[in-house]
């Protein structure tokens, strides 16, 4: 039996280890597939090299799934899901808005998440049932309805052939809800809407390390989170969310305000071929 409490203490400890690394000013950046908007830092291999082999320790037999070097060891009953460094471009050009992403999946719940940011020192954390905090002091979404939201978004950086979709999509959004932000950091950004830093997020296309943590985070602090399901033929929006593969987030502090988004998304995506989504 895994004591969660004691693990993710364990876990804490072990970011903050692997934080060092992004600390190293010599790192190198690579493009990914040649693509200028799409980079690697050696910070990011460093830092998942360090906590792969750490937590794969703290929980033996458990699996891995990474953001770098496609790491999808996913058909263990335990597994974590990693990103090194959310917001690399951030990272790299010293904008102090990115994170360390651990989550800790238990058969088909995520039962743990931490998210740290090494340049504000701020550590997000939670534990199914247990509640989730930032620094120590526990957190609570805000009570916005959607008119005077703040929402946290961006455009589909790594598929820009959805733009057009995420456009009509973010018009809509923009039209009914208080303004925007755009940090660069999805793990962040849903840890803000945590926090009551902001009331809802939405992205057309992120995978499974990009908010796994922050997930388990937002539903301790009493918010929802998300995604738009075509497993059974037709579009639903569901919280169960996808854990093997990309998918669109939606993520708000109430029922109302995810329902408000997810309606939207719904419209825009009713010709939409999901079979062409990838």
């Amino acid at each position: 039996m895994v004591d969660l409490e004691k693990l993710v203490e364990q876990v804490k400890d072990l970011v903050l280890e692997a934080a060092k690394f992004t600390k190293v000013g010599n790192y190198s950046i690579t493009e990914k597939e040649g693509e200028s908007y799409n980079i690697v830092t050696s910070a990011d291999v460093a830092v998942q090299e360090f906590l792969q082999k750490g937590l794969l320790e703290l929980v033996p037999g458990s699996g891995f799934m990474g953001e770098e070097e496609d790491q999808r060891d996913t058909d263990k009953e335990m597994c974590w899901i990693v990103d090194p460094i959310d917001g690399t471009t951030n990272f790299a050009r010293g904008m102090q808005q990115s994170g360390i992403s651990v989550a800790f999946r238990m058969g088909k719940d995520l039962v743990l998440g931490v998210v740290y940011n090494p340049d504000l020192d701020d550590m997000f954390w939670g534990v199914k049932g247990k509640g989730s905090y930032l620094n120590g002091k526990r957190l609570s979404v805000s009570k916005k309805d959607f008119e005077h939201s703040i929402v946290c978004t961006a455009l589909c950086l790594y598929r820009k052939n959805y733009a057009d979709i995420c456009a009509k999509i973010l018009k809509e959004v923009f039209l009914d809800c208080a303004d925007f932000r755009r940090f660069g950091v999805a793990s962040l950004e849903v840890c803000y809407v945590a926090a009551g830093r902001a009331d809802s997020f939405f992205e057309f296309r992120l995978y499974p390390w990009d908010i796994g943590a922050a997930a388990v985070i937002l539903r301790e602090a009493g918010g929802v989170i998300g995604t738009i399901d075509w497993s059974k033929g037709g579009l639903e929006l569901s919280t169960d969310l996808i854990l093997d593969a990309p998918s669109p987030i939606i993520a708000s502090n109430c029922c109302e305000n995810f329902h408000k988004i997810g309606q939207i998304v719904l419209k825009h995506m009713d010709t939409f071929n999901p079979a062409e989504y990838n």
